[in-house]
């Protein structure tokens, strides 16, 4: 590139020296055409002053795109924390409710020898409701977890 280089031809690579991308020989020419020729030198200043207006608006965008995003994702944690939850309890009511419904099919209540046996058989049934609403839990987390890692990759 010469001193004398063309206006056409500096103010086609206008947009690449705005954004750094020419070589330092082409930068130095540039820099010397846009110090003489004052056509160029506001074609220069038009274009830098849109390109950071794009820049602006692109960057307010993104911003706002990833605070939607930040949003969604505490959503679907608080769900998947609440659904945990719920189907803990849902889990450990089980046996609860399984042996609720032992008790009320008896017709006459409980017996004197029916609830000695609940006291004997009460540490086992509450190991029983952690382990039911464990288990619940962990089949809850693990359909939660597969449909999320199947909506991520679409």
């Amino acid at each position: 590139m010469k001193h004398n280089s063309s206006c056409a031809l500096v103010r086609d690579l206008a947009p690449l020296y705005a954004e750094n991308l020419v070589s330092e020989e082409s930068r130095r020419e540039i820099m010397e055409h846009l110090e003489a020729c004052e056509g160029c030198r506001a074609y220069y200043h038009r274009l830098t002053e849109k390109m950071e207006g794009n820049s602006m608006e692109t960057t307010r965008q993104e911003t706002m795109e990833i605070d939607y995003m930040k949003r969604i994702r505490a959503y679907q944690k608080t769900n998947a924390i609440l659904g945990g939850i719920v189907s803990f309890l849902l889990g450990a009511l089980l046996p609860v409710g399984l042996l609720g419904f032992s008790v009320f099919v008896m017709q006459n209540g409980m017996s004197p020898y029916h609830w000695a046996r609940l006291q004997l058989v009460w540490p086992m049934v509450l190991l029983r409701m952690v382990l039911c609403g464990i288990v619940v839990c962990l089949i809850y987390c693990g359909i939660n977890w597969m449909l999320q890692r199947k909506w991520r990759t679409k």
